[in-house]
């Protein structure tokens, strides 16, 4: 149940979020300690699908100069985003609902070992660490997806993949997508 208190801030579970709406799917907190549960799960998913893009985010970290970022990121069952990597660091994933694959692909893009993360009735595992920056993408299976995604910062920007279809060539990066989705899904029955 939400209802908002004397300040205008959600009351969620009995208690304030501390979370507001930086944009309609960035929401941030300036709270410490920073606490998030079921019901900020929960919150970030229903923001998701009302976001333009299908994709919403806590912000757990008060901005892009702090030396550690960790956010809550729900994404939409379609995502496939451009792989990316951050040169400053590994990564982590730990799964908060939903069941996805993480896609950690070589340099050039020919070797994809996908791992299946879970956080419900599905098989998988609860978290995985990139140790050293790595290109990657999200592959959503089952259930809705939110993560906790861990990097150090400060953030200066992913860099794509270059062996990627551009957004140019929606053909290719379509035909690109349901290849990373077959390999997401075939990773998945393997457990």
């Amino acid at each position: 149940m939400t209802a908002p208190d004397a300040i205008g801030r959600k009351i969620v579970a009995g208690r304030a979020s501390p979370f507001t709406p930086r944009t309609s799917s960035v929401l941030v907190t300036a709270a410490d300690p920073v606490t998030v549960g079921a019901a900020e799960i929960a919150a970030v998913i229903t923001a998701a699908k009302s976001a333009p893009n299908g994709r919403a985010r806590l912000m757990l970290h008060t901005g892009e100069a702090d030396t550690l970022h960790e956010m809550v990121i729900a994404l939409p069952p379609t995502s496939c985003d451009h792989p990316h990597i951050n040169f400053k660091s590994g990564k982590s994933f730990l799964a908060l609902s939903g069941q996805f694959v993480v896609m950690h692909c070589s340099d050039d893009g020919a070797v994809v070992t996908p791992v299946v993360l879970s956080a419900g009735p599905w098989p998988g595992a609860r978290m995985t660490r990139l140790r050293a920056p790595a290109w990657h993408t999200i592959i959503p299976l089952a259930g809705d997806t939110a993560f906790l995604e861990t990097i150090i910062g400060p953030f200066d920007g992913n860099q794509w993949a270059p062996w990627f279809p551009p957004e140019s060539d929606p053909t290719a990066r379509a035909a690109f997508a349901e290849r990373f989705r077959a390999l997401a899904r075939e990773a998945a029955l393997q457990l």
